[in-house]
């Protein structure tokens, strides 16, 4: 069947109010199909169909809807929309800060793909969800992910921090959720989640329910807010910050509330004809699920929910068990669905595999969409089946058939000349363009240096994408100037400046012959009037190495005391230390930068990179004791009365500093710990030596933070 024809057959089946699906008989197995977008990844990162344009997502949806058969659209798009207008989104975390304004240029200021979405999901008969991390209301500048300062934080948990959950001593809060016990915290939440819903014209809201966070550090950490403690102590006669207590009665208490929290917004959204989807633990339903870390790691907090609450059908409209989901589960929620005839219905996020007769199945997909193979083919699974597809295919209309050409060939299967690969590279289907781009890339091949630069102008931001990583693997040295032009003449093209075009020279300067060219070409712009060009390029170097020669030294020298731009002046310290390490003259620039610069996140970022180019000196160099006391006094500038523009974070990413002396810094820190006239900087020692927080878990058993809050100088 052609794409025209099934255009019009759809167009006309929904007019006479027919199942469009009913023309391929619907999914093979009888259960009906969800599939979620990861969409913020899939306009960041280079590995997943495009989503960022109408023609990406009218080219999306449509083949979903032939090849795949889906019926319904869960787009995390919707989450971002939110999070860009309700969240603090804080600068000095200078990538996220990029990223952010790219992404809120592409779901709602400029490009606007949620509304694109939702119309181009409509359009086809199929609806569409806002999804949502209903743990993930981001965090205090002081939790480790991605840097310091923490990237985002709902302006709810920013205005009212005691909505944050708390462990029993009152000196950490949980990074990711909003505690529901809080009546007011629920209603402002549910009204804006309402909103964004409503206004956004979804079909409703699908709730994830892991929070994507590095602050607990054992599931039990944390839910000891005011309210909690009153209704345990209340109800039990136990305070259970001080005493033992039965902690399956207090996770109920707290996951009560989270009920009365989905209770609320369901009535809200019901009102306006939206529903509300719930993802649960696929072998513990009463449970938050996993975040896909390390194997899969607990970290919503210890939450117990009722199921049987929910299937009286006030609270929830479905129930999606979450992968991996366990059979037996899978059975008995489906009995007690049929046995209680709740109106809930049940789904299960599980890709492929058998399911029970008609329950819906939620999948996750990726380049699969774009292989021009039905689902039944399992493109990129070790049983994918790639059955021939004769290359003539290549020259006709059918645009399924193009891509199958060109998919065979990214997989070995079909070769396709230099001639057959360029008319690819021109073809009006914006997959198959990507997919002659993957193969050229995958497959190295040569003499098409002149196609991919010009695939550098496609309307496709990810074609642009692309034709920049198959240039690094190529590895045509005349694809370099190209590229670099590329990326400095698009402004705010995150995915293609940030990620395509950092992936390209990491791959082009493995060559030794190539290194010279991409370093040449970069040094140039160090001293370009533009600010753009200067940042960029400060970037790459942090990623591929700036050259250590003296002309460079004096450029990054002028660059990190006197540029414009807070990025540049930081980017120019890592890059004087990492090339250059801990020389008289760099380090005595950097601790210029360090007491001087006008802004104090750039100060605080010199002072780390002092810590660790210090840090490394011969144990008995007088330089690096010197220079220790140096940073000690730094840190003191975090204590009381503070009036650093980053004390709520700068503190943290110098004292983990600090901690590279080993024994030394760690003795400084103790030091600092016994200051009984500033509070807060022996709290802030503490947590340094004790509450470890940075871009990983530091688990601790719950034994051991009692122990560690033993020691704290004044919370014991």
């Amino acid at each position: 069947m052609s794409l025209s024809f099934y255009r019009l057959t759809v167009f006309v089946s929904l007019l006479l109010g027919i199942c469009p699906w009913g023309l391929g008989g619907g999914p093979a197995d009888g259960n009906p199909r969800t599939v979620y977008f990861t969409v913020g990844d899939a306009q960041d990162l280079l590995e997943f169909p495009p989503m960022d344009s109408r023609a990406s997502i009218a080219t999306l949806m449509e083949t979903l809807q032939v090849q795949w058969q889906i019926e319904r659209i869960w787009w995390r798009g919707g989450q971002d929309e939110i999070w860009g207008e309700e969240f603090v989104i804080r600068p000095e975390n200078r990538l996220f800060a990029k990223i952010w304004d790219w992404w809120r240029d592409l779901q709602y200021r400029k490009v606007g793909t949620n509304r694109i979405a939702v119309d181009e999901a409509h359009k086809r008969g199929m609806k569409i969800y806002l999804t949502y991390g209903l743990f993930d209301s981001g965090s205090q500048a002081d939790a480790g992910y991605s840097g310091f300062p923490y990237a985002v934080e709902d302006k709810l948990r920013v205005e009212h921090p005691e909505w944050a959950p708390v462990n029993r001593w009152g000196t950490w809060r949980q990074g990711g959720p909003i505690e529901f016990a809080y009546p007011e915290a629920r209603r402002k939440m549910a009204d804006y989640l309402t909103k964004y819903v409503v206004d956004g014209d979804y079909d409703g809201i699908s709730f994830l329910t892991y929070a994507e966070n590095f602050s607990m550090r054992y599931e039990d950490e944390f839910g000891y807010n005011a309210p909690i403690v009153a209704e345990f102590q209340e109800k039990y006669g136990v305070d259970i910050r001080k005493e033992a207590f039965d902690k399956e009665a207090w996770r109920r208490i707290r996951g009560r509330h989270l009920t009365e929290f989905l209770r609320l917004l369901k009535k809200q959204l019901a009102a306006h004809g939206k529903q509300v989807a719930v993802c649960v633990h696929g072998q513990q339903p009463e449970k938050p699920i996993l975040w896909n870390i390390d194997g899969g790691v607990p970290t919503a907090g210890n939450f117990r929910w009722s199921i049987e609450e929910w299937l009286k059908g006030d609270v929830v409209d479905e129930i999606c068990i979450y992968t991996p989901a366990a059979e037996d589960v899978i059975e008995r929620l489906m009995h007690q669905v049929r046995d209680r005839k709740s109106s809930v219905r049940l789904s299960v996020h599980r890709s492929r595999g058998d399911l029970p007769a008609k329950l819906p199945r939620v999948m996750f997909l990726g380049r699969e969409i774009e292989s021009g193979y039905a689902s039944d083919h399992w493109i990129d699974y070790p049983d994918e089946k790639l059955d021939p597809e004769p290359v003539t295919g290549l020259y006709g209309d059918d645009v399924y058939a193009r891509r199958r050409v060109v998919t065979l060939a990214l997989k070995g299967k079909q070769p396709l000349t230099a001639a057959q690969l360029t008319m690819a590279l021109k073809d009006p289907d914006l997959y198959v363009r990507r997919t002659a781009l993957r193969t050229i890339a995958r497959h190295k091949v040569q003499g098409l240096t002149n196609h991919l630069i010009a695939a550098l102008e496609d309307p496709g931001i990810t074609v642009k994408c692309l034709a920049a990583v198959a240039l690094g693997d190529v590895g045509d040295p005349a694809g370099i100037e190209a590229l670099l032009s590329a990326a400095f003449r698009n402004e705010g093209m995150f995915q293609l400046q940030d990620r395509a075009v950092a992936d390209a020279l990491k791959k082009f300067v493995a060559v030794d012959a190539n290194r010279a060219v991409v370093t040449e070409t970069l040094v140039r712009q160090l001293s370009s009037d533009n600010l753009l060009s200067r940042e960029l390029t400060l970037y790459y170097f942090t990623l591929i190495g700036a050259p250590a020669s003296p002309d460079v030294e004096r450029l990054l020298s002028h660059i990190v005391l006197y540029d414009e731009s807070d990025a540049a002046r930081e980017w120019g310290v890592v890059n004087l230390r990492s090339s250059f390490g801990a020389t008289r003259a760099v380090t005595q620039t950097i601790r210029t930068v360090m007491h001087e610069d006008k802004s104090h996140a750039v100060q605080v970022r010199a002072a780390s990179s002092f810590a660790t180019m210090t840090s490394r000196l011969p144990a008995d160099d007088p330089a690096r004791a010197a220079a220790l006391e140096e940073l000690v006094l730094f840190f003191r500038q975090y204590g009381d009365g503070s009036q650093r523009t980053d004390r709520d974070w700068g503190w943290r990413l110098l004292g983990n500093g600090l901690l590279e002396f080993g024994p030394a810094g760690e003795s400084v820190l103790n030091r600092l710990m016994a200051d009984a006239k500033d509070r807060t900087l022996s709290d802030r020692a503490w947590r340094v030596l004790y509450l470890k927080q940075g871009d990983k878990f530091f688990p601790v058993t719950e034994a051991e933070d009692v122990a560690a809050h033993q020691r704290h100088p004044w919370a014991r």
